[in-house]
């Protein structure tokens, strides 16, 4: 069971995703067209305008780490951001259609465990710049970070491809496409970089969270 915040979800699936050409491989979901590219277009003017209001902040001023590491330029959107922030067309078709993905990730692969997405962030990087070391999201800091989810909004021309390092497995930046991996040392993976063209994206985490109180039994 999955529990997205920020919006109301439905349940009721859009035939386009119910249709979607989905791989699952090694663990690792890929959903073309999970949002559409209307929608992706939208996210993408929205990062411009805060872009330009100076309101994003690059790797080194978030980690530390040097360009050669790691280079690129995020803004978190956090929980409870309010939703005037956002028109009511966009963070609903988001939320809706990645709940409806992640249901045929976790019955595809048996997950039993309760859990929620509740921030994202926004990422873009521009040619030769990425997150170049190998990584991983879940640690004794965000133990609690089961599932990985990325959006790509704006695609290179070439390059840019998310590479994981056990599974031998290169997933090539498209525009509206939805993929979701484990966060764990098993799934360690870096961000190539954007050879001709940037690449922008939404990612976020998957977090296991307790089951809610069954009162009825009280």
């Amino acid at each position: 069971m999955c529990y997205i915040s920020n919006c109301n979800i439905e349940k009721t699936r859009e035939s386009r995703i119910e249709n979607m050409e989905i791989k699952m491989e090694q663990f690792i979901g890929i959903f073309p067209n999970a949002i559409n590219n209307e929608l992706c277009s939208e996210f993408v003017r929205w990062y411009d305008e805060v872009t330009e209001h100076g309101l994003t902040m690059s790797a080194m001023e978030k980690t530390g780490l040097s360009g050669i590491a790691r280079k690129d330029e995020e803004i978190v959107i956090p929980k409870h951001l309010p939703h005037d922030c956002f028109s009511d067309n966009m963070l609903h078709p988001l939320w809706k259609n990645l709940s409806d993905c992640y249901d045929l990730y976790s019955t595809n692969f048996a997950i039993e465990q309760t859990m929620t997405s509740h921030s994202f962030k926004i990422h873009r990087v521009q040619p030769s710049e990425g997150y170049h070391l190998w990584h991983h999201e879940h640690n004794y800091y965000c133990s609690y970070k089961a599932l990985v989810w990325m959006i790509i909004i704006e695609a290179p021309s070439r390059g840019g491809e998310t590479e994981f390092l056990y599974q031998s497995m290169r997933v090539e930046p498209k525009v509206g496409q939805l993929t979701i991996w484990p966060a764990a040392f098993t799934h360690k993976h870096r961000g190539n970089p954007p050879l001709e063209g940037r690449k922008t994206y939404i990612t976020g985490w998957f977090d296991v969270t307790p089951p809610l109180p069954d009162y009825n039994n009280e």
